[in-house]
C-alpha cells in the first residue's frame, strides 16, 4: 500500500497494536493503520467518549479539563496578535467548546464545528448559534470566510488527510492562518516506547504524523509551514494518571483517579506533541490533486494471527 500522504510506497510493518497491523510510509514517515470500509469514525465519538471512567477509550472527564485547556489554547492564540476588526475563526473539532472560548475572549468571531452531537449540545451552551455538527471533510462554509483556522488535537482523528486539508485551504481566505497540533510518531519519546506510545489509541487516532508529513500535507495544498514545534501544554495530574492507566493497563479507571490534587495543572512536554503555524499562500489553489495512493481508511485491516 502506497502512503496516504505522499504516496511514497510500498508502506511496511510498523508494529502491532491492539491487534491491528500499523504501517510505517518509507518515505515522510507518516503511520497509519487500515479500518475496515465500514468504519464509521462518528460511531467513536458517543457520550461515553468524553465522560465515562467505566471506558478503556476517551476521556474520564473532559469538562474537568477545561481550566487547562483553556489557557493552553489562549497561550497559543496570543501568538497570533490582536485579531483585526471582524476576524473570524473557525475551529475544527471544537469539542465542548473551550477552544472557542478563548478565540471569542480574545476578540475574533469564532464559530466552530464537532462530530460529536452530545458535545456540540454542550459547546452551544456557551456560544449558542456558535457551533454545528459537521465533521473536518465537508465544511458547510463558503470559501475564503475565515482568517485563521484551528484544528486542536483533531488531524489525527480525520479519516481523509487530503480531504481535511483542502477543506481548510478551501474556507481560509488566501494569507489566512491554520494553528493546529498532533502527536509526532518521529519524536524519541513515540520511538523509545514502541506500541505502548500514549499517542496509539485505536480506533479514534487514525493517523500518526510526522514533522516530514506533516510539512508535505501542509504544503499540498498551498499551506506553507511557518512554525513548528514541540512545546510545554498544561495538564491536571489526574489526566495525565489516567493516560497512564489506559495506556499501559488497557483497561478502565473506575474510581482509581478520585484522589486529592488531581486537578492540579502541571507543565509537561515530553517531546512528542507538534504545534504547527502555517499560512495560506497567496494565488494558491485551494484544493490541488491528492497524491495517487488510496486513503487510508478504504481498505480491510489486517489482524495479528496467533503466534505472531
Amino acid at each position: 500500500m502506497s502512503c496516504p500522504v505522499c504516496g511514497a510506497g510500498p508502506c511496511s510493518r510498523a508494529l502491532w497494536k491492539d491487534g491491528v497491523e500499523i504501517l510505517a510510509c518509507p518515505d515522510c514517515g507518516l503511520r497509519f493503520w487500515r479500518p475496515p470500509p465500514d468504519f464509521r469514525p462518528e460511531s467513536v465519538y458517543d457520550a461515553a467518549y468524553f465522560e465515562s471512567r467505566e471506558a478503556s477509550r476517551g476521556y474520564d472527564d473532559y469538562a474537568a479539563l477545561e481550566p487547562a485547556l483553556r489557557r493552553n489554547f489562549a497561550r497559543r492564540l496570543a501568538r497570533l496578535g490582536p485579531p483585526g476588526r471582524g476576524a473570524r475563526l473557525l475551529d475544527v473539532g471544537a469539542a465542548h467548546g473551550f477552544a472557542l472560548a478563548e478565540a471569542a475572549r480574545a476578540g475574533f468571531r469564532a464559530v466552530g464545528c464537532e462530530i460529536a452531537r452530545s458535545a456540540a449540545r454542550r459547546a452551544g451552551e456557551r456560544a449558542p448559534g456558535r457551533i454545528c455538527v459537521a465533521n473536518g471533510l465537508r465544511l458547510p462554509f463558503a470559501a475564503g470566510s475565515f482568517q485563521v483556522v484551528t484544528l486542536w488535537d483533531v488531524l489525527e482523528h480525520l479519516a481523509d488527510p487530503h480531504a481535511a486539508l483542502a477543506e481548510v485551504a478551501r474556507v481560509l481566505e488566501p494569507g489566512g492562518r491554520l494553528l493546529l497540533s498532533t502527536g509526532d510518531a518521529g519524536s524519541l519519546a513515540a520511538r523509545l516506547s514502541g506500541a505502548r506510545w500514549h499517542l496509539y489509541t485505536l480506533p479514534e487516532h487514525l493517523f500518526f504524523h510526522t514533522r516530514e508529513s506533516l510539512r508535505r500535507l501542509l504544503e499540498a495544498h498551498g499551506l506553507h509551514v511557518e512554525r513548528l514545534r514541540a512545546e510545554a501544554a498544561l495538564y491536571p495530574l489526574g489526566y495525565l494518571v489516567e493516560r497512564l492507566w489506559k495506556t499501559l493497563l488497557r483497561r478502565p479507571t473506575g474510581r482509581a483517579l478520585r484522589f486529592p490534587g488531581a486537578r492540579l495543572a502541571l507543565p509537561l512536554n515530553l517531546y512528542d506533541v507538534v504545534t504547527v503555524e502555517a499560512r495560506r499562500l497567496q494565488g494558491t489553489s485551494a484544493a490541488p490533486a491528492r497524491p495517487s495512493a488510496a486513503s487510508a481508511a478504504s481498505a480491510q485491516p489486517r489482524r495479528k494471527e496467533a503466534g505472531r
